[in-house]
C-alpha cells in the first residue's frame, strides 16, 4: 500500500534526504557485532564460546547476502552449474556484475568482510590450538574429525578474505599452512608462490623481499621445493634471494605461523628409513650435528668418542639441510661483476623493509654464504643494486609487457606498490641534495687539507706520497660518494672496520694499555714474521662437500674411526689452500688429538694393503700429504703447549710429545722412502719441520740451531726454482722460504744482544741507549777514530747541524761490525711491536736521565715507523681477514705515541731542542699521511650524517670505536700544529706573517673538528692548545673571531664581537677558572675598550665579563692593599684648599700611595676592575636621571664605585678612573637631592661629604690627566670633555643653592697652634670664596670649549659664572679679584656667544622644543642690567633684537624710558614662551610674573598683584593651588626645591595683597602635604603660616586682647558660659565674623599638626574667644548664673554624703574576707568604688584648685566651639538631663573640672616637631573627607560615631538598665581625653608655654 501523502502540501524540491542509506546502517551494525566478537576472541578460551556466538551472529549480518559478497570463485562456479544456465548456452558466460557504489559504502564493504573471515579463520585455529592443549594426547585431538573440519572451515575463510585482499602476504602463509596440516602440499605450495609474486617481477631484476612476511613464506617455499625436489622451480629468478641468503636463528623460530600443527609435507632430506619391527638389520651409532660444518663435524666426532669410547656400530650423520653444491657454483657464475675489488665495494644496508635478512659480516659466518668468496661478492651484488635502490623499476613494463590496467585480478593483486608509484611526486635528485648537505663539511676539509700542503711546502717537506695524499683529499672533496673511491689500503681498512664492523676486532684499540712483559719470551713473540707475510688465501669453505661425504657415511657400513679418517683426509686436501677458521682448526687439534690412535693404525693400514688398491700411486701421495700434515700440525701443537706463557698441565705436554715423536718417524721415514719424482715440497717441508723440531728440542745448543737452519738456507737456495710454500694453518711455519730462513738465523743471530738488552732494566740508562741508539738511529751516532775514542763508548749525535760529516767521527754505518748489520738486518724483518717495544725502550732510557728532548725524538721516530709500516709489502699484501685486526692493533700503539708526543709537545718547552729540519720534515711527513688516514673516519661520519648510509651498529662498542678515532683526530692535528710551529720558528724566512698563518690554520683545524661536532673530543685538548696559542700571539688580525668560538666551546662565553657568529659545535661548557680566566682579561678588556659602553651593556661581552669576575671572585687584600684605601678615604674627607685646586691645572697633584702586589694586580693592569666599575656605572648612569621617572636604586652605582677604588688602589695614577669615581659621588649626590629635599633639609652634612669627594676626585683626575700622554688622551676626546665641564658644574652648583658654598667652608677642621701666650686654633687654610668658584669654574668650562666648540652648555656656563662675578660687588674682593672683575661687555659677548652656538645646532624635531635656556638668560641678565642702570634700554633693546629669537622678526625697537622696556621684555618673554610648546620653561613664566609684581617694591598694588596671579595662573598654578613646576633637562638636580620655595614666597605674596583666604588656605595645605618638595621647609611653612595669620587677623578685625579678661571670672561660671557660646556656634544659620575666624584658626592649627610652634596661632585663637565670650556669652539666654551655681553646690553635697555612706558600709568587714578575698591594687577599686573616689579626694586635697581661667581652658573651650560649628545642633531627647542651659549636670561638670581639666588642659606634643614634614596621603585625604566643615575645604578629623553617655547624665532607670555600668565612666574619660587630646594634638597647641603657665599657677598659694 503506498504511503500516505497530502494533497495540500508540495513535496520539497531537496533530495538528498530520500537517499537510501540502508547498506551503511547495514555495514555499522556489522562492525559492531565485528568488534564485539574480536573482543571476546581476545580475552582468551574463556570466552571462546561466546566469541563463537558472537561470530554466527556477525555471520548472520545482511552485508554477507549481497550479490558482491560472494567470492569470486563462487560466483564462477554457480555461473558454471548447469541449473543456471539458459538458452544461450553455446556463448561465452560473463561474470555478474556487482552493484554500483551509489552510497559510498563500497569502501569499507571489502574490508568488512576481508576482516570478518580473517578473524574467524584465526579463531578456528585458535581454538584448535586450545583442544590440543587441553585435550590430553595432542596427537589424537588433531586427527579428530571435528578437527580436520574445522581446519577446512578456517581454510576456507582464509581464501574468503585473500579475494577481497590479495596482498596479505602473511595471510598466504597461514593458508598455505593449513593446508600443509591439512596434506595438501598442492595448495600449500599455491600459496606460498602467491605471497612472494605479489608485487615484483623477477624476470627484470633481482629483487628482495619487501617484508618480513615473504621473507618468511620464499624460506618456507624453498623448504617445500626442496622436500619436492622440484630444482626447476628452484632455478626460477625470484627464489635467488632465498637461495643466497638464510634467515637468521633469532628470526628462525618465527617462520611457522602455526607451530602447534603436525606438517605432514613437510619431509627431511634425506629421509629416515624406517626399519620394520620384523627386520634384523644391525643398530648403527647416529652422531647429531647440530650445524652444518665440518669443524661441528669434527667437534661431534670427538664428542661421541669422549663420551661412549669408539663402538663397532657403523655411523648415521644427522645433519641440518645443506644446499647443493651445484646451485652454489650456479650462483658464483651469475652473480654480477666478480672482478669488483672487496675494498671498493660499498656496503650499504638493503631495504629498509627487510629485517628478515640479517646483513653479512666477515667471512667467517660461512653458514650463511654459498661459496669461498661469496661474503665480498655478495656484498659487491648488493652495494651494486643499492647504488640503484632509488631509481629501479620492479614491474611487469619494464619486461616490456603491459601493465594489464583493464585486467581487475592484476589491479587487486598489484595495488599497492602500483598505487603507490602512480600518486608519488617526483623526487628530487638525491645526489644534489647529498651534494649540497655536504658542501660545508668539503669546504672546510679543502681549506684545511690546501693549507696544510701550503705550509709544509714552505718547510721544505718534499716526500711525493705526502703530496700525493694530500692530493687525494682534496680531490675526494669534489665527490659526494668520498668512501667509495678509496684505494690506499690503510684508508680502506679505517673505512671497512668502520662499515664492516666487528666487535671482537674493534675491542683490541678499545682495550686500556697493557704492560709489555719484558724477556727473551716477549721478544721470541715479537720477532715471528707471519704476521706480516701472509698472503691472501681462500677461506676455507664449511660446508663444501660436506653433504656428499654425509650421504657417502650413511649410504655404507662406516665405523667412527673410519669416518675421522675420511673427516682428516678430507681436511688435508684443503691444508695448503684454503685459510681455516679458528673453530676447524681447534676441530682438527682434537680430531688428531683424541683419535691419533686411529689414525695412525688407519694410515699403517693403508699402507700396508697399498699394492692392492686400485690406484696404489695416487693413495700414496695422498698418505704423504697426510702424515706431512699431521706431523706439522702436531708440531705446532706442541711448540703452542711448551711456549713458556703456556699454563698446559705437564702430563699433557708429554704425551704430546710422544705423538710428535711418533709422527717424526713415521715423516722421515716417508721422507727416506720418497721418490726422486714425488713432489719435492714434501721433502721441503720436511726439513724445514725437522729443523724446528731441532729447535723445540731440549738440550740441544744454540750454535747446533743455527747451524741447522744455515744448512737449511742453503739447501733451499740451491733448488732451481725458488721456494716460496705457504702454510696458512700451521702457526709456527706459515712460511717455507730463503727469506724465512734468513730471519730464524737472524733471529738467532740477535739473540745475545736482545736476550741481555731484555735482562737489562732501567737502572743503567747509559747502557741502554749506547745498546739501542747505534741500532735504532744509526744516523745520529758517529764513531770517534781510534786514536781518540774512549773505549766502549760512542758519541750519539745530539745536534742538529751535527748529521753532515764530522771531522770528528765517522757515522756507524761506515764502521758498524757483522753483529751490528745482523740486527738491522733483523729489525727489518721483524714485527711493527717489537720495533716499537725497542723504541719506547729507548724513549724510557733517555727519559731516566732526564733528556726529555730525546724522548721526544723517539716518540715522533716510532710514529714514522708505524705510518711507514703501513705501506710495507708485507701489510699489502696480508689477508683481508688478518690485516684489519693488525690495522686496529698499529691504530692502537699510534693512539698512545700520539697521547705521550702531545704532551710533551704542550707541556716540556724544551722538546724541541734537538728537532732538527730533517726530523721535522719526515715527522711532520708521517702527521699529515695519519690526518689523511684518520680523516677516513670524518668522510665515513658525513655520509651518515646527510643519510647517505647508516651506522652498522649502534652498540656501545661501536660509539666508543669512533670517540676514539674522534680523539685520535684531534690529537694528531694538535700534534701536527705543535711541529709547524717549531718548524716555522726555524725557518721564519718562508712566513711573512707567521702568527696570522698559524692562527688561521688553529680556525682551520677548528671548523674541521667543529662542524662535525667533536672538537671536544681528548677533553678538549685542542681547544685549550688553541686559546693558549691565540693568547701568547699578539700580531694576528681579526684574533677576537677565532677567539670567540674557542671560548665558546669551552665555557660557553661569547665575545659578541668578530666578523662572524659563534657556532654551535656541541660542546659542554667547562667551569670557568680563575687561572684561565685571568689569562683572558687582557684580550677581554681590549674588546670593551674598543666598544662604547652603552653597546657593550647590550653585547653579549658584558655577560661574559660578568662570568669572569665570578670565577675571579673578590680580591684578595694585603697591607698595602689596605693602606691605600685608608689613604684615599683620608684625602676624600679633607677640606678643599684653594692652592690644590689650582695645582692641578698645571698637573702638580698627586696622592700618597704604596704600590700593591697580589695575584690581582695583573688584573689592574689591564683595567679589568675599571672596566666592571664602567660597566656597573654606565649600567645605572643608562636611565638620565632627568628623564627618570622615580628614584632609582644606587646599587650599581655603589658597585661601580667600589671597582673604580679597587682599580685606584692599583693604579692610583689613572685619571680616568679618579674622573669616573667622582662621576659616581655626583650621581650619588644627584640622586640624594632630585626626588626630594629631606637631605638638603635635614642631612646636609652627607650631601657635604658627596660634595667634597667628588671635587677631590675631580682634581685628581684633571692632574692626572695634565700628565697623561697626547695619543693616550687623542683616544678619549670625549672623556676629556666631560670631565672638564662636570668638573665645572660640581664646582658652580656647590657654590650656589641648595648647597650655597658649604663644601668649600672648613670652620670644623682646625689646626692647633702652640704660642707662648699658649694655645690656639687656626683654620687649616683660607676658605675658598664664592668669587673664586665662579672664577675657577669659568676656566673649566672655557677648556671645555677648546674641546668641543659646539656643545652649548660650555659657552651658557661662562656666561652664568661671569654674570655671577660680574654681581660680585668690588668692595667684598681681593685687589687682583678686582682688577680681573668681568666688565659687562664681557658678559654680553658671553652671553651672545651662547646663544650663537645653540642657535648652530641642528634643529629640533617636530616633536621636540628647541633650546630655550641661553635665549631666555639673555633676556633675563639685560632686564637685570637695565634694572640696576648699567645698561641704556635701549642698546639692551638693541642687542636683544639681534638674536635669532627676537620679536617683531628682529625689526629696530625705540625703549625710551623704563616704561617701554618693561612691555618690550614681556613681548621678549611672551615669544619664548611660544617656543615652549611642553611649558617646561617655568622660569619664563615667573620672570614674567616678576616683572608685573616686584615684590621688593612698596608701591605695587593690588592691580599689580593680580596681572602676576593671572601670568601664574594661567601656567603655573592651578584651581587648587596645585603648582606645576616641571624640571627642565639642563636644570641641576636640587635647584628644582629651590624655585618652588622661591616661586611659593612670591605666590604668598601675591594672597597677602589679594587677601585671597580661600587660596592661601588651598595652598597651605599643598605645602603641608608636599613638604618633601621644598627647600627650607620649615622656615617656609612658618613664613607661610604667619602671613595667613596675619591675613585673618586683618580681613575680620581681630584685635589683640592686651590684658586678662578672666581672671575675675570662677571656673564655673565660665563653664557656663562656654557651654552656651558651644550651643549658640551650633546653630547653622549663624554668621558671625569672629566665629569665622575662630574656625579658619582651628583648621590651620589641625594642619599644622605640631610642626611649627602653635603660640602664634593660639594668642589668635585665644584673642577670637575673648572677643566672643565678651560679646556674645553673657548675652545668650538662660537661667541665671547664681541660681546654677547654687544648684551644683547642692548636687555636690548630696553627692559626697551619699559616697560617704557607701565608704561606711564597706568599712563592715568578714573576719575571712581578707583571706578569701585578698584585695589588690588592680581590683580593690572594682569591690566597692572606694578606690576610685578616695584617691580623687586625697588628690584633690594635696593640690587645690586656683580660682580663674588658665589659657589652656580657653584654647580648650574655643575648640569645642569650633568643632560644634560643624558638628551643628544637637538632637534634642525625649527626656531631660539636666540643666537646659548647659546640658550637663553639676556631678558631671564637676567630674569634669576634677579629672579632665587636670589631665586633658595641656595638649601633648611630644615628639611633634620631629615629625617627617611631610604627610601622608591619607591622612590629608581623611581630612579633607569629613563633612560639614569650613566653606573653603572639606578637612575634618571627628568621627561619626558617638561616645558611650556619661552615667551622671542618664536617669536612674536608664543607668540599671546597663549592662556594663562602669562603662560608662571610663567612656566619658576615655572620650573626653580622646577628642580633646586628638583636637590639641591635631591643632598643635603650644605645649611649652602652657606647661610653664601651669606650672606657675600650680607654685601660687591658693
Amino acid at each position: 500500500m503506498p504511503a500516505f501523502s497530502s494533497i495540500n502540501v508540495e513535496p520539497e524540491e531537496n533530495v538528498d534526504e530520500e537517499i537510501d542509506n540502508t547498506r551503511e546502517i547495514q555495514i555499522d551494525e556489522a562492525l559492531k557485532r565485528f568488534q564485539t566478537a574480536l573482543k571476546l576472541h581476545a580475552q582468551g578460551p574463556k570466552h571462546y564460546q561466546d566469541a563463537a556466538l558472537a561470530y554466527e551472529s556477525l555471520f548472520e549480518s545482511d552485508i554477507f547476502r549481497y550479490l558482491e559478497s560472494a567470492t569470486d570463485f563462487e560466483r564462477a562456479e554457480r555461473q558454471s552449474d548447469h541449473r543456471y544456465l539458459g538458452v544461450d548456452v553455446p556463448f561465452a558466460q560473463p561474470l555478474d556484475d556487482a552493484q554500483g557504489d551509489i552510497d559510498g559504502s563500497g569502501s569499507s564493504l571489502p574490508q568488512t568482510l576481508y576482516l570478518s573471515y580473517k578473524n574467524h579463520g584465526q579463531f578456528s585455529l585458535d581454538n584448535i590450538r586450545y583442544l590440543a592443549k587441553v585435550g590430553g594426547d595432542a596427537k589424537v585431538v588433531l586427527e579428530d574429525r571435528q578437527v580436520l573440519a574445522s581446519a577446512q572451515r578456517a581454510l576456507y575463510e582464509f581464501s574468503s578474505a585473500l579475494d577481497f585482499d590479495p596482498s596479505d602476504a602473511e595471510l598466504w602463509r597461514r593458508a598455505a599452512r593449513v593446508a600443509a596440516f591439512l596434506n595438501s602440499a598442492r595448495i600449500s605450495r599455491y600459496c606460498l608462490e602467491a605471497a612472494i609474486e605479489l608485487d615484483d617481477d623477477p624476470a627484470v631484476d633481482e629483487v628482495e623481499p619487501p617484508s618480513l612476511a615473504e621473507g618468511f613464506a620464499g624460506e618456507q617455499l624453498k623448504k617445500l621445493l626442496t622436500v619436492l625436489s622440484d630444482d626447476l622451480a628452484l632455478s626460477h629468478p625470484i627464489m635467488t634471494p632465498f637461495l643466497k641468503k638464510s634467515i637468521s636463528d633469532r628470526l628462525m623460530k618465527h617462520l611457522d605461523p602455526f607451530p602447534f600443527l603436525p606438517n605432514p609435507t613437510d619431509m627431511p632430506a634425506p629421509p629416515k628409513r624406517l626399519v620394520a619391527p620384523d627386520q634384523q638389520n644391525p643398530q648403527r651409532l647416529v652422531i647429531n650435528v647440530p650445524v652444518a660444518s665440518w669443524a661441528d663435524l669434527g667437534m661431534s666426532l670427538v664428542h661421541s668418542v669422549a663420551a661412549g669410547g669408539i663402538p663397532g656400530e657403523a655411523v648415521t650423520l644427522i645433519l641440518p639441510e645443506i644446499p647443493d653444491i651445484q646451485d652454489d657454483i650456479q650462483m658464483l657464475v651469475e652473480r654480477p661483476k666478480p672482478g669488483l675489488s672487496d675494498g671498493a665495494a660499498t656496503v650499504q644496508s638493503v631495504l629498509e623493509n627487510k629485517p628478515a635478512v640479517p646483513s653479512k659480516d666477515d667471512q667467517s659466518d660461512s653458514m650463511k654464504e654459498c661459496g669461498a668468496d661469496n661474503g665480498n661478492t655478495a656484498e659487491d651484488a648488493r652495494a651494486e643494486r643499492s647504488v640503484s635502490v632509488l631509481s629501479r623499476k620492479r614491474s611487469q613494463s619494464t619486461a616490456g609487457l603491459p601493465d594489464g590496467v583493464d585486467e581487475e585480478v592484476v589491479d587487486q593483486k598489484r595495488s599497492k606498490r602500483i598505487r603507490r608509484r602512480e600518486t608519488a611526486v617526483e623526487v628530487m635528485d638525491t645526489n644534489t641534495q647529498y651534494a649540497t648537505q655536504l658542501q660545508p663539511f668539503q669546504a672546510a676539509d679543502q681549506n684545511l687539507f690546501q693549507m696544510t700542503r701550503n705550509m709544509i711546502e714552505n718547510l721544505g717537506v718534499t716526500d711525493r706520497d705526502t703530496f700525493d695524499r694530500l692530493a687525494e683529499i682534496l680531490d675526494s672533496c669534489a665527490s659526494s660518494t668520498r668512501t667509495a673511491k678509496l684505494e690506499r689500503l690503510a684508508m680502506v681498512d679505517l673505512r671497512d672496520s668502520l662499515i664492516k664492523f666487528n666487535e671482537e676486532n674493534t675491542r683490541v684499540i678499545l682495550n686500556k694499555k697493557e704492560t709489555s712483559s719484558i724477556g727473551i719470551s716477549s721478544f721470541l713473540e715479537h720477532s715471528k714474521p707471519g704476521s706480516q707475510t701472509k698472503r691472501e688465501t681462500p677461506i676455507f669453505h664449511e660446508t663444501r662437500g660436506l653433504k656428499a661425504f654425509s650421504q657417502r657415511v650413511n649410504g655404507n657400513w662406516i665405523s667412527i674411526q673410519d669416518v675421522a679418517f675420511e673427516w682428516v683426509s678430507y681436511l688435508c686436501g684443503t691444508y695448503l689452500t684454503s685459510k681455516w677458521s679458528d673453530s676447524t682448526k681447534t676441530a682438527v687439534v682434537q680430531v688428531i688429538s683424541h683419535l691419533d690412535e686411529e689414525i695412525w693404525k688407519r694410515v699403517q693400514y693403508e699402507l700396508k694393503y697399498l699394492t692392492s688398491s686400485e690406484d696404489p700411486a695416487g693413495i700414496l701421495a695422498t698418505i704423504d700429504q697426510i702424515i706431512q700434515m699431521l706431523f706439522e700440525l702436531h708440531l705446532d701443537v706442541y711448540e703452542r703447549i711448551t711456549n713458556p706463557n703456556s699454563a698446559v698441565d705437564f702430563a699433557i705436554r708429554v704425551e704430546t710429545k710422544g705423538r710428535l715423536g711418533r709422527w717424526f718417524t713415521f715423516a722421515s721415514q716417508m721422507s727416506r722412502d720418497r721418490r726422486e719424482n714425488a713432489d719435492a715440497s714434501l721433502s721441503i717441508r720436511f726439513l724445514w719441520s725437522a729443523v724446528f723440531a731441532v729447535t723445540l728440542t731440549e738440550g740441544v745448543s744454540r750454535d747446533h740451531v743455527l747451524q741447522c737452519w744455515k744448512s737449511l738456507r742453503d739447501r733451499l737456495v740451491e733448488e732451481s726454482e725458488t721456494v716460496d710454500i705457504r702454510l696458512p694453518n700451521n702457526a709456527i711455519m706459515p712460511e717455507v722460504s730463503v727469506h724465512a730462513a734468513e730471519r730464524e738465523i737472524s733471529k738467532l743471530t740477535t739473540m745475545d744482544f736482545f736476550l741481555g738488552l731484555f735482562q737489562n732494566d732501567l737502572s743503567d740508562p747509559v747502557s741502554i741507549i749506547e745498546s739501542l741508539e747505534p741500532v735504532l738511529n744509526p744516523s745520529s751516532v758517529y764513531i770517534k777514530p781510534a786514536a781518540s775514542r774512549t773505549p766502549d763508548r760512542m758519541s750519539v749525535d745530539e745536534d742538529p747541524e751535527a748529521s753532515a760529516p764530522s771531522p770528528t767521527g765517522l757515522p756507524i754505518s761506515q764502521t758498524a761490525n757483522q753483529g751490528l748489520r745482523d740486527l738491522w738486518k733483523f729489525l727489518l724483518g721483524t714485527s711493527t711491536d717489537l720495533r716499537l717495544f725497542l723504541w719506547t725502550r729507548l724513549g724510557d732510557a733517555y727519559n731516566a736521565i732526564e733528556y726529555t728532548t730525546k724522548q721526544f725524538s723517539c716518540l715522533l721516530k716510532s710514529i714514522e715507523m708505524v705510518i711507514a709500516d703501513f705501506e710495507h709489502d708485507s701489510y699489502l699484501t696480508m689477508p683481508a681477514e688478518s690485516r684489519r685486526p693488525l690495522f686496529l692493533k698499529m691504530f692502537k700503539f699510534l693512539d698512545e705515541l700520539l697521547i705521550q708526543a702531545l704532551s710533551m709537545a704542550l707541556n716540556d718547552a724544551k722538546a724541541f731542542d734537538i728537532i732538527d729540519d730533517d726530523h721535522l720534515r719526515t715527522s711532520m711527513s708521517a702527521l699529515v699521511k695519519l690526518s689523511c688516514i684518520l680523516h677516513v673516519c670524518c668522510m665515513y661520519e658525513d655520509e651518515v650524517r646527510v643519510g647517505m648510509s647508516q651506522h652498522v651498529s649502534s652498540g656501545a662498542t661501536f660509539q666508543t670505536f669512533l670517540t676514539k678515532l674522534r680523539e685520535m683526530q684531534v690529537r694528531n692535528w694538535s700534534l701536527l700544529y705543535t711541529m709547524l710551529k717549531a718548524g716555522i720558528a726555524q725557518n721564519k724566512a718562508g712566513f711573512t706573517t707567521p702568527d696570522n698563518d698559524l692562527a688561521d690554520y688553529l680556525a682551520a683545524i677548528h671548523q674541521v673538528l667543529g662542524l662535525r661536532k667533536f672538537c671536544k673530543s681528548s677533553n678538549k685538548i685542542f681547544l685549550k692548545m688553541m686559546r693558549v696559542e691565540l693568547l701568547k700571539q699578539n700580531l694576528i688580525d681579526n684574533w677576537e673571531d677565532y677567539l670567540g668560538q674557542v671560548l665558546y666551546d669551552l665555557y660557553g662565553l661569547k665575545l659578541g664581537v668578530g666578523l662572524s657568529e659563534v657556532q654551535d659545535h656541541g660542546c659542554p661548557p667547562e667551569k670557568l677558572e680563575r687561572r684561565n680566566t685571568t689569562a683572558l682579561v687582557e684580550r677581554v678588556s681590549v674588546l670593551a675598550n674598543r666598544m662604547p659602553m652603552k653597546d657593550l651593556l647590550k653585547s653579549d661581552l658584558k655577560t661574559t665579563i660578568e662570568h669572569m669576575q665570578q670565577a675571579i671572585g673578590q680580591t684578595k687584600s694585603n697591607q698595602q692593599f689596605i693602606q691605600n684605601l685608608r689613604i684615599f678615604n683620608q684625602t676624600l674627607q679633607k677640606p678643599i684648599p684653594p692652592l690644590r685646586l689650582y695645582e692641578a691645572l698645571k698637573g702638580n697633584i698627586s696622592i700618597d700611595a704604596v704600590t700593591v702586589n697580589t695575584p690581582d694586580s695583573a688584573l689592574a693592569k689591564h683595567g679589568w676592575f675599571f672596566l666592571l666599575g664602567m660597566i656597573a656605572f654606565t649600567k645605572f648612569k643608562g636611565v638620565d636621571l632627568n628623564r627618570r621617572q622615580t628614584p632609582g636604586a644606587t646599587d650599581d652605582l655603589r658597585i661601580g664605585a667600589t671597582f673604580l677604588r679597587q682599580q685606584l688602589q692599583f693604579t692610583p695614577d689613572q685619571w680616568d678612573a679618579w674622573f669616573r669615581l667622582a662621576e659616581c659621588f655626583d650621581y650619588e649626590l644627584d640622586e640624594s637631592v632630585l626626588w626630594t629635599a629631606d637631605k638638603m633639609n635635614k642631612e646636609r652634612a652627607e650631601l657635604i661629604k658627596y660634595q667634597r669627594s667628588a671635587i677631590h676626585c675631580y682634581t685628581l683626575a684633571l692632574s692626572q690627566s695634565r700628565n697623561a700622554p697626547p695619543e693616550a688622551l687623542g683616544e678619549c676626546v670625549d672623556d676629556i670633555h666631560d670631565l672638564y665641564h662636570k668638573f665645572g658644574m660640581r664646582m658652580y652648583a656647590s657654590s650656589r643653592e641648595p648647597f650655597a658654598m658649604e663644601p668649600f667652608h672648613h670652620s670644623e677642621h682646625k689646626r692647633f697652634v702652640i704660642l707662648e701666650s699658649g694655645v690656639e686654633s687656626k683654620d687649616l687654610h683660607s676658605q675658598m670664596e664664592d668669587y673664586k668658584v665662579w672664577k675657577y669654574a669659568a676656566r673649566l668650562f672655557k677648556k671645555a670649549m677648546e674641546v668641543k666648540p659646539k656643545e652649548w652648555k660650555n659657552p651658557y656656563m661662562v656666561a652664568k659664572c661671569i654674570w655671577k662675578m660680574y654681581q660680585k660687588l668690588p668692595t667684598s674682593l681681593e685687589h687682583r679679584d678686582r682688577r680681573d672683575r668681568p666688565s659687562m661687555q664681557t658678559l654680553i659677548d658671553a652671553l651672545e656667544r651662547a646663544v650663537e652656538v645653540v642657535s648652530a645646532l641642528p634643529k629640533p624635531r617636530h616633536v621636540q622644543d628647541p633650546i630655550l635656556e641661553p635665549h631666555y638668560k639673555i633676556v633675563s641678565i639685560l632686564h637685570k642690567l637695565v634694572m640696576r642702570g648699567d645698561i641704556a634700554p635701549q642698546e639692551a633693546a638693541d642687542i636683544l633684537q639681534r638674536q635669532p629669537y627676537a620679536v617683531r622678526d628682529g625689526e629696530h625697537v625705540d625703549i625710551m624710558d623704563l616704561e617701554d622696556w618693561e612691555p618690550y621684555v614681556i613681548e621678549t618673554l611672551t615669544h619664548l614662551r611660544e617656543k615652549d610648546r611642553s611649558n617646561w620653561q617655568h622660569r619664563i613664566i615667573m620672570r614674567h610674573a616678576r616683572i608685573l609684581f616686584d615684590e621688593n617694591s612698596e608701591e605695587q598694588g593690588y592691580v599689580h598683584a593680580m596681572a602676576a596671579f593671572g601670568v601664574l595662573r594661567e601656567s603655573m598654578l592651578t584651581k587648587t593651588m596645585v603648582m606645576n613646576v616641571w624640571k627642565c633637562d639642563a636644570e641641576r638636580p636640587g635647584r628644582h626645591h629651590v624655585y618652588t620655595e622661591q616661586y611659593v614666597r612670591f605666590v604668598v605674596k601675591l594672597l597677602i595683597v589679594l587677601k585671597d583666604r580661600t587660596n592661601f588656605e588651598a595652598l597651605l595645605r599643598r605645602l603641608r602635604k608636599k613638604g618633601a618638595d621644598f627647600y627650607h621647609f620649615s622656615d617656609l611653612w612658618q613664613t607661610c603660616c604667619i602671613s595667613y595669620l596675619r591675613l585673618i587677623r586683618q580681613t575680620y578685625q581681630i584685635s589683640p586682647v592686651l590684658e586678662d579678661d578672666f581672671k575675675a571670672i570662677s571656673l564655673e561660671e565660665f563653664d557656663i558660659i562656654a557651654s552656651r557660646i558651644s550651643d549658640w556656634s551650633s546653630d547653622p544659620a549663624l554668621n558671625h565674623p569672629t566665629l569665622s575666624a575662630l574656625r579658619e584658626i582651628i583648621e590651620l592649627k589641625k594642619l599644622n599638626a605640631g610642626f611649627m610652634k602653635a603660640g602664634a596661632i593660639d594668642d589668635l585663637v585665644t584673642d577670637c574667644y575673648t572677643a566672643l565670650y565678651n560679646e556674645i556669652g553673657k548675652s545668650l539666654p538662660g537661667p541665671p548664673i547664681s541660681t546654677l551655681l547654687a544648684e551644683r553646690e547642692q548636687a555636690r553635697l548630696r553627692e559626697e554624703a551619699r559616697q560617704s555612706e557607701k565608704i561606711s558600709e564597706s568599712k563592715m568587714p568578714n573576719p575571712l574576707s581578707s583571706l578569701l578575698n585578698p584585695q589588690s591594687h588592680e581590683n580593690s577599686g572594682a569591690e566597692g568604688g572606694a578606690g576610685d573616689v578616695a584617691p580623687a579626694n586625697t588628690e584633690g586635697v594635696q593640690r587645690p584648685r586656683k580660682t580663674g581661667i588658665r589659657r589652656a581652658d580657653i584654647l580648650r573651650k574655643a575648640e569645642q566651639a569650633a568643632l560644634r560649628v560643624q558638628e551643628g545642633p544637637k538632637p534634642t531627647s525625649t527626656k531631660s538631663r539636666g540643666s537646659v542651659s548647659s546640658g550637663k549636670t553639676p556631678a558631671a561638670e564637676e567630674g569634669k573640672d576634677g579629672e579632665a581639666n587636670d589631665d586633658l588642659d595641656l595638649p601633648s606634643e611630644n615628639g611633634a616637631a620631629d615629625e617627617d614634614t611631610e604627610m601622608k596621603d591619607e591622612e590629608v585625604e581623611g581630612d579633607m573627607s569629613s563633612a560639614p566643615g569650613s566653606v573653603h575645604d572639606s578637612a575634618d578629623d571627628e568621627s561619626d560615631l558617638s561616645d558611650a553617655p556619661p552615667e551622671d547624665v542618664l536617669d536612674e532607670d536608664e543607668a540599671q538598665q546597663l549592662m556594663f555600668p562602669n562603662l560608662t565612666k571610663r567612656s566619658i574619660d576615655t572620650g573626653v581625653e580622646d577628642t580633646n587630646s586628638e583636637d590639641s594634638n591635631a591643632a598643635g597647641t603650644s605645649g611649652e608655654e602652657e606647661e610653664e603657665e601651669e606650672e606657675e599657677e600650680a607654685d601660687e598659694p591658693e
